[in-house]
């Protein structure tokens, strides 16, 4: 059945993946399993189910390890192109993996959805909110991100123009931070979107406080 004709073009997405994870002893965050199932394979399936149909992974450290898992990822919903892109320099921050990433997706995409690999609480409703918040923003918004208490998290939805921003050097937090009037910030109840691990003490609090174990 063929969509119907006023149906927004699919969202393409970035997942962020390239951190060396040092406060976790060098181990790279994606592989910690939640229920079983890897972080990896976790925010693959979210961001399918979310309607992205290209998915690129912007790998650093770990790579290899990464990749390997990649390879073996079980089919996603809904007919994904899943790709991956290897930063030389992860070192460099996100905005330098975004951009490796930005590369593998087609230069006209319009809503693209960027999440970090190492955020286990996020529901499919999170990144549902987003993309609708988007489709439906003001006149001059160019980023959507939500924010608990104030802080901001992620996933971001953002389009062409911001996009144009960051392939040409600038990141995300650098320009949010230069054009306020162009953001719109979701207020959230939920820390969903703000909870990442970075430490063996992260994961001990994500029990403690919601009762999500994480296991290597």
């Amino acid at each position: 059945m063929n969509p119907p004709f006023d149906a927004p073009p699919a969202p393409v997405a970035v997942l962020l993946a390239a951190g060396a994870g040092r406060r976790m002893g060098g181990r790279p965050k994606a592989l910690l399993r939640r229920a079983g199932q890897t972080l990896l394979q976790r925010q693959l399936g979210l961001l399918a189910q979310a309607g992205c149909r290209q998915i690129a992974v912007a790998l650093g450290h770990h790579a290899p390890l990464l990749q390997a898992q990649l390879q073996q990822v079980e089919p996603l919903p809904g007919a994904v192109a899943l790709s991956w892109a290897v930063n030389p320099q992860p070192d460099d921050g996100p905005a330098s993996s975004l951009r490796c990433a930005l590369a593998l997706l087609p230069a006209d995409a319009p809503t693209i959805l960027v999440l970090l690999a190492d955020q286990p609480l996020l529901e499919l409703m999170d990144l549902h909110e987003v993309l609708a918040a988007w489709q439906t923003r003001p006149a001059g918004v160019q980023l959507v991100l939500p924010q608990h208490a104030g802080q901001p998290g992620h996933p971001l939805v953002f389009g062409p123009a911001l996009r144009a921003q960051v392939q040409g050097g600038q990141g995300v937090r650098d320009w949010r931070r230069a054009h306020p009037g162009q953001v719109l910030a979701l207020e959230q109840a939920h820390a969903r979107c703000t909870t990442d691990v970075d430490s063996p003490q992260d994961v001990q609090e994500l029990q403690r406080r919601y009762g999500v174990a994480l296991q290597w």
